[in-house]
């Protein structure tokens, strides 16, 4: 079975571990903390000067798998941040994916780490209303090794500045204009225009 039906195949590994996962998170997501939630949103709107309308446009585009080529420097100053957030809530060995493709792979000794690339920018940008609520789980100080044992899903980056700048692979078919654009963006010696 897959693991977007929530519904895994617990003859495997991959599926055993996704199952726990999954419970595991359910029961993280019952104690988040509202006011933890509020602060690191409210965290993110300064990074934007301020700007509550501006947050909610790039974070709704991260959602949405849209990026904004008006917005290149927003978008990735909110992605940074959420990087570097999700790197302070769960360091290495804390969590961990499933890939259902290639159970081998998966059960390789590194093979969370193998998917780090691809799982961190997923959730920081579609799932990130989730990490936080993750993140801010209070439970009892018994519970704690539970935040050490998250699962997240899997995809690829498109938010990062390194990724848009300095990544020559052109194979990502992206039309002139947004190039002309994000050229435009990097290299901007004064104010927007209008």
């Amino acid at each position: 079975m897959s693991a977007n039906n929530n519904v895994y195949d617990l003859s495997s590994y991959a599926g055993r571990c996704a199952s726990f996962g999954s419970s595991t998170n359910s029961f993280l997501l019952k104690h988040q903390d509202e006011g933890f939630i509020e602060r690191m949103i409210e965290e993110q709107v300064k990074l934007l000067g301020g700007n509550k309308e501006l947050y909610n446009r790039i974070d709704n585009n991260m959602k949405n798998g849209v990026f904004d080529h008006f917005f290149i420097r927003e978008h990735c100053a909110i992605f940074s941040w959420r990087e570097t957030f999700f790197s302070k809530h769960f360091p290495d060995n804390s969590w961990f994916t499933v890939d259902f493709d290639d159970e081998e792979e998966f059960e390789a000794e590194d093979g969370s780490q193998q998917f780090a690339r691809a799982t961190i920018p997923f959730q920081i940008t579609r799932h990130f209303d989730r990490v936080m609520a993750l993140a801010s789980a209070n439970v009892h100080p018994e519970l704690t090794w539970l935040k050490q044992q998250i699962c997240f899903d899997e995809t690829v980056n498109r938010y990062s500045w390194e990724w848009m700048v300095i990544d020559p692979d052109l194979s990502r078919a992206v039309p002139f204009g947004d190039v002309a654009h994000t050229v435009a963006e990097v290299y901007q010696t004064g104010p927007k225009k209008l």
